[in-house]
């Protein structure tokens, strides 16, 4: 794990909407994808962290304007279709 990583994790914003462990979500039982699974709100940070790290812009999202790690989730999830996962 890189130090940017680390420092992101320390600062990040963490909201009761989030999936555990950030927030109070359980994956098992509130489960949706999260920005890894290709939100097309989420937009990456650049180089070594933006397959990790980006800023959710959904307007109708508690993330909008946040730094947001892909895991945390919420539940305005929407496809991006014109991404290939192996671009994530």
């Amino acid at each position: 794990m890189s130090k940017m990583h680390e420092h992101l994790c320390r600062i990040v914003k963490h909201l009761p909407s989030d999936f555990e462990p950030y927030g109070n979500r359980s994956r098992t039982e509130d489960w949706d994808p999260d920005c890894s699974c290709g939100c097309k709100h989420f937009l990456p940070l650049e180089g070594e962290l933006r397959s990790d790290w980006g800023v959710c812009s959904n307007p109708a999202s508690p993330r909008v304007g946040l730094l947001t790690f892909e895991h945390q989730g919420c539940r305005e999830f929407e496809e991006d279709e014109t991404i290939e996962f192996d671009d994530l």
